[in-house]
């Protein structure tokens, strides 16, 4: 006899605008690598810009529309309660072309204050944000494979630790991301 345990996921949260240094696009391929692998796990998106209607298009073409939330700009301390819910934070900027990396942003401080994981482009975050693999991850930008690789592994990581005092970690885990969606993927966005 097996049993049926019905959970909640915990969705991968990404803070950034809806404009082309967000990278919000770049994600999107990435969490459409994930989604035929990792069927319960959901992406809430904050942020507002011009790109939006283009990058909610984005979601209808890759099939993962009912499973991403664009929640628009949120205040501060909404922000914040968002970043502690997640399983895991997302930040996939891209250079704005200054040629500057940016101090580690808010969302990524509260993060790491909430012992939440996050994947961050180089743009996104300094080198020195991260200190480990427990913290999380930097990619490149502009990569969804590494991007998707990075969240993947992260929330296998998550699946085989024991769950922290303020709650479990297994709502983020699922079946690990296969070679299989990388290539239906591919096939949906080559033609």
């Amino acid at each position: 006899m097996t049993s049926s345990v019905t959970w909640t996921p915990r969705p991968l949260l990404s803070v950034a605008p809806l404009v082309p240094a967000g990278g919000v696009d770049t994600l999107l391929t990435a969490f459409g690598l994930l989604a035929d692998d990792r069927p319960a796990l959901g992406l809430d998106i904050i942020g507002a810009g011009p790109l939006g209607r283009v990058l909610q298009h984005q979601a209808e073409y890759l099939g993962i529309s009912e499973r991403v939330r664009f929640c628009g700009h949120l205040p501060n301390g909404a922000v914040r309660a968002a970043v502690r819910r997640c399983a895991l934070l997302v930040l996939p900027s891209r250079p704005d072309g200054s040629g500057v990396v940016p101090d580690a942003p808010p969302a990524l401080l509260t993060a790491l204050d909430a012992a939440r994981p996050v994947v961050a482009t180089t743009a996104a975050a300094p080198p020195h944000a991260l200190p480990d693999r427990q913290a999380g991850l930097l990619v490149l930008p502009d990569d969804p494979i590494a991007l998707a690789t990075a969240v993947s592994g992260l929330l296998d990581d998550l699946a085989r630790r024991p769950a922290p005092a303020g709650g479990g970690w297994e709502s983020a885990a699922a079946p690990p991301v296969g070679a299989g969606a990388f290539q239906r993927l591919w096939h949906r966005v080559t033609g």
